[in-house]
């Protein structure tokens, strides 16, 4: 039994999370901005703490880290397109989590963060192809606020030397059940959220996943083959 706790636990991947992540006997604490979806996770089982990364200080989380004391964080936030705003939750809210973790001497995260997240300048990753290039101007160009925030997050959480992280990138997420998966240096495709939740399950669980970025996309394998792979060969993920 490992227990969780959960910032971002109303959106769609941390339900998920929530309630699969109880039936295989986790204990889930999952952080909500307000009592919206309570009642559903509470349903499923889980322990829900109210508090809003907007307006929450660092002090604030350090206090709900240290009362809960789980043994893994889980970033699940996301503004998305919504206010306040990727730059205040994606980037200032996950950095106010990194600064509790430090503070509260709480080493385990795993952030889920977003495809094609890369300084640009660098160039093509080297395994693109000219659909994944064509799928990456489009993604940048329709969402570069959200991009640019979930960037700048993953660069400050890889000066956190305290931090033990693991970073999952999905593609296009969408609401079909979990299937087959794929894991590591992918072509960009789609990715359920179902998946992503049992994704951070497995990788939360798993020794050697620490300080390693994993895309995460719908595919054919199964989870505990494709992160026994991603250890194993540790140049299948980003690990910068």
């Amino acid at each position: 039994m490992v227990k969780f706790l959960v910032f971002g636990g109303g959106g769609k991947v941390a339900q998920h999370l929530a309630r699969i992540g109880v039936k295989e006997g986790h204990e889930i604490h999952s952080v909500i901005r307000n009592d919206g979806h309570k009642e559903e996770l509470e349903k499923v089982g889980a322990k829900v703490h109210i508090s809003s990364l907007e307006t929450a200080t660092v002090p604030d989380i350090t206090s709900l880290i240290s009362s809960v004391h789980p043994e893994v964080v889980v970033f699940a936030a996301g503004a998305g397109g919504n206010p306040p705003g990727p730059e205040v939750i994606d980037y200032k809210g996950a950095v106010k989590v990194f600064d509790a973790l430090e503070a509260s001497n709480t080493k385990r995260l795993v952030l889920i963060g977003a495809v094609d997240v890369r300084t640009r300048e660098k160039g093509w990753p080297d395994w693109y192809d000219e659909k994944d290039k064509d799928t990456s101007d489009r993604v940048w160009k329709a969402i570069p606020a959200y991009l640019e925030a979930k960037l700048k997050a993953e660069i400050e959480l890889h000066t956190r030397k305290q931090i033990q992280y693991t970073v999952l990138r999905p593609g296009n997420l969408t609401l079909e059940p979990a299937g087959g998966v794929e894991l590591g240096k992918t072509h960009l495709k789609a990715t359920s959220r179902e998946l992503v939740a049992k994704t951070i399950l497995a990788v939360a669980t798993e020794r050697g996943t620490e300080g390693l970025t994993i895309d995460v996309m719908d595919g054919d394998g199964s989870i505990s083959e494709e992160v026994a792979k991603v250890v194993k060969n540790k140049t299948d993920a980003w690990t910068g």
